[in-house]
C-alpha cells in the first residue's frame, strides 16, 4: 500500500481513538463533562454542539478509556420506545425480565429500588431525535434522582429544548463543542501524519493550504477529516493511474477538487 492509500485511511470517519486530537474545545468539554459525572450533582447534561463537532467521538472516548466514570449505558440511536428502554435500564441492575412484562409505573418503581442519587450515567447520543414523550420521560427518571442523562444532540435542537419551562427550572449542565480553532486545523493534520511515520506527505502542506481547507470546511473536525481524506483519494488515484505530477501535490487544485467532490462547493 503507498503513503497516500495508508493516508486516507487516517482520516476516516470513525470512532478509532487512535485519532484523538486534543483541540481546545474538546479538551474543555471532556474534563467538564467528567467533572459533572463524577461530581453526581446534575441530573442532566445537555452534550451540544454542530454535526461533526466530535459529540460522539468524545462520548465513545469517556466510555472507553475513562476509568473513574460509570456509564451504565451508551445509546449511539434513540430509537427505542418508553417500556423498552425502562427495560433496558432495569437489566442493567441484572433483572431477567420478559418484554412487556411489568407496567411502565411498576418498571420505574423497581428503577427506584435498584438506582439512586445519580451514581449511574446514561449517555444517549442524537438525542434530538427523542419525541416529547420521551424527554418527558428522561426529565422524571432524573428528577427522581435514578440517573443521571448526558444527553447529546445538535446544539440549534438542544438549545430549544432548554428553553423550554420544565427545563429551566431544572438543574442542568451546558456543555457545548465549537468548531476547531485556525492554528489547529494544521496541528491536527501535521500530527496524524507525522505520528503515523508520513512526514513526506506532511511536509506538502503549507499554511496556504491548510487556511483554505479551513475556509472549505468552516474549521468543522469531521468535515476537515472528510475532505482531507478525499484528497489523498485523489493523489492515490493520481499516482496509481501515473496522472499529471500535479495532482500528487497538495495544491489549489486538489483542494478545490476535494472539496467540490464532498460537496463543500457548488459547480452548478
Amino acid at each position: 500500500m503507498n503513503q497516500y492509500a495508508v493516508a486516507k485511511e487516517l482520516f476516516s470517519d470513525n470512532f478509532d481513538l487512535g485519532g484523538y486530537f486534543d483541540s481546545l474545545t474538546f479538551e474543555y468539554a471532556k474534563k467538564s463533562l467528567i467533572d459533572a459525572i463524577t461530581a453526581h450533582d446534575t441530573p442532566l447534561v445537555f452534550l451540544l454542539g454542530a454535526p461533526g463537532s466530535g459529540k460522539s467521538f468524545l462520548l465513545n472516548f469517556i466510555t472507553k478509556k475513562v476509568q473513574n466514570v460509570r456509564v451504565a449505558k451508551y445509546f449511539t440511536h434513540p430509537y427505542f420506545d418508553d417500556k423498552e428502554f425502562l427495560e433496558i435500564l432495569l437489566s442493567l441492575a441484572g433483572k431477567n425480565i420478559e418484554r412487556n412484562e411489568l407496567t411502565t409505573e411498576a418498571l420505574i418503581s423497581n428503577l427506584r429500588k435498584n438506582f439512586n442519587n445519580l451514581e449511574y450515567t446514561i449517555f444517549i447520543d442524537e438525542a434530538q431525535l427523542l419525541t416529547e414523550d420521551q424527554i418527558e420521560l428522561i426529565r422524571i427518571l432524573s428528577d427522581q434522582k435514578i440517573f443521571q442523562f448526558v444527553l447529546s444532540m445538535h446544539k440549534k435542537e438542544g438549545q430549544y429544548i432548554l428553553e423550554k419551562d420544565h427545563f429551566k427550572s431544572r438543574t442542568t449542565r451546558l456543555i457545548e463543542l465549537d468548531a476547531l480553532q485556525d492554528h489547529e486545523v494544521s496541528r491536527y493534520i501535521e500530527n496524524r501524519l507525522i505520528s503515523n511515520n508520513l512526514s513526506e506527505l506532511a511536509s506538502l502542506f503549507k499554511n496556504r493550504h491548510y487556511k483554505q481547507i479551513g475556509l472549505y470546511t468552516k474549521r468543522n473536525f469531521r468535515t476537515t477529516k472528510k475532505l482531507v481524506k478525499t484528497l489523498f483519494e485523489i493523489m492515490n488515484i493520481a499516482h496509481k493511474e501515473d496522472l499529471n505530477k500535479n495532482y500528487t501535490k497538495v495544491n489549489t487544485k486538489t483542494l478545490t477538487m476535494a472539496a467540490i467532490d464532498i460537496g463543500l462547493i457548488d459547480v452548478k
